[in-house]
């Protein structure tokens, strides 16, 4: 249930549940306290109170000339209404036919204050006391004179401990509600910028590659803000070279087209003219000869014709990944171009024993390395090239390093061969990495990840 909520809700309801239980904690505590005050002080009070009468009922013991005079009601026996200061108890002085003669509460003025709520009398839980008053039978020459009845009256101290009790009370929710305030004001001024990484998330999903989040405050959200800003300038990037990609690939194809047009116009259809031509002939000749002439004529430009298809082809498609593997395709591939450059050694590491890749994998191991012999031919100036094809941890690892000027590899390529051959490598779930610097030469090591998996994702039409 808790899952559906926002953090920021959860912040606040946990720190308001750590309050409440902080606060009747102290509340548990502060009635604790104050049962056992007014027990203890109803218990000393009585104490003291009973060992004040029986003091005076020991000075009456050697005067009994108050008795007489005390039973025609002339005067107080033990002047209870002395004690009318001693608050936490009432005392009763009773006859023997059990009218009341004295008490320290002889007229019950109405106390002083508010009386605290009958809830929080029953959380102290003092009935027992209450319902325990103490007697003592007055006896004096074998005579019983009266009754002294001492009931505890915790009244005043209640109303005290509910008077200090309401103002902390007060003091503590006040001082609870402000830090539930000022909580939910720190939480929210700090999950604010979330908002903002939220709303930047967006504008990624729906292509706004542009967006950026301004710099926070916090250590925690301005480290997001930067990774955001990288990954989205990053992703920017990215987007901008595959729409330049895109534009080179279609170019690149096009151009292909168009020369793969102008090789068709320019030979197979001179060839079918040639052969049109020499056909007619045969159809109109008179004589035998004439129609042989014009037969291996034919034959000549058919001959011609075939060899011309099969190099259009080999550039379409290399016929030599069928007919030899990758390993054989590779070393005629290397061959071919160190016969085009001599002054380049070349240093073949290439394992033959390969096992057979994914068709995809095969024909981009072989389009990359023609398009690194090319540009090392072209742009490196290299003396030495280390090339190596080898089966590593269930995929192929590849790599081609030369000895040439180099050039940073920080920099955005502006050319179709590296990003292109990134793109195509990606495409496979491989990785390329590239290392070069200006004079130092350069490194390209390419990995196809587990083949085996690749093949059997491309059956399943999963891989890409």
């Amino acid at each position: 249930m808790m899952k559906s909520f926002s953090l920021q809700f959860k912040l606040n309801l946990t720190i308001t549940l750590l309050l409440i239980g902080l606060l009747l904690t102290w509340a548990v505590s502060v009635v604790k306290n104050a049962r056992e005050d007014v027990l203890a002080e109803v218990e000393s009070t009585t104490n003291l109170v009973i060992h004040l009468l029986d003091a005076e009922i020991a000075h009456y013991m050697t005067d009994f000339g108050w008795l007489n005079r005390g039973e025609k009601g002339e005067i107080n026996i033990f002047r209870l209404d002395e004690l009318t200061n001693i608050r936490h108890l009432k005392v009763d002085f009773f006859d023997p036919t059990g009218h009341l003669r004295e008490s320290n509460r002889s007229t019950r003025e109405k106390h002083a204050g508010e009386d605290p709520p009958t809830w929080f009398v029953k959380l102290l839980d003092i009935s027992s006391v209450l319902n325990e008053p103490k007697r003592k039978n007055i006896i004096l020459n074998g005579r019983l004179i009266g009754e002294l009845v001492i009931t505890p009256d915790p009244s005043f101290e209640l109303r005290e401990i509910w008077e200090d009790t309401s103002g902390l009370l007060a003091i503590v929710g006040l001082f609870g509600l402000s830090v539930l305030l000022f909580v939910y004001w720190t939480v929210r001024a700090t999950f604010k910028p979330v908002k903002q990484i939220i709303q930047g998330l967006n504008q990624i999903e729906h292509g706004e590659y542009q967006s950026r989040l301004p710099s926070f405050e916090q250590i925690e959200l301005s480290e997001i803000s930067d990774k955001f800003n990288r990954m989205a300038s990053t992703l920017e990037q990215s987007i901008r070279n595959n729409h330049r990609l895109t534009q080179q690939i279609i170019h690149l194809q096009e151009e292909e087209r168009k020369k793969l047009a102008r090789d068709l116009h320019d030979e197979i259809g001179q060839y079918l003219t040639a052969v049109h031509i020499d056909a007619s002939a045969m159809v109109a000749a008179k004589k035998l000869t004439v129609a042989r002439e014009s037969a291996k004529a034919i034959a000549q430009i058919t001959r011609q014709m075939m060899f011309t298809i099969q190099d259009l082809l080999a550039r379409l498609r290399p016929r030599v990944l069928d007919e030899l593997g990758l390993s054989l395709a590779l070393a005629e591939l290397i061959h071919h171009w160190h016969d085009r450059n001599r002054n380049i050694m070349v240093v073949n590491e290439i394992s033959n024993h390969l096992s057979q890749p994914d068709e995809s994998v095969a024909v981009t191991v072989y389009r990359i390395l023609q398009e690194c012999l090319t540009n090392i031919s072209k742009h490196a100036a290299a003396s030495r090239v280390t090339i190596a094809v080898t089966d590593a941890d269930g995929g192929l690892y590849m790599r081609v390093e030369d000895d040439g000027r180099g050039f940073d590899a920080a920099l955005p390529s502006r050319g179709y061969g590296l990003a292109g051959m990134q793109e195509r490598v990606e495409g496979l779930m491989g990785t390329m990495n590239i290392s070069s610097a200006p004079g130092q030469g350069t490194r390209i090591e390419i990995r196809f990840h587990n083949t085996a998996q690749f093949k059997e994702e491309r059956l399943r039409g999963t891989a890409p």
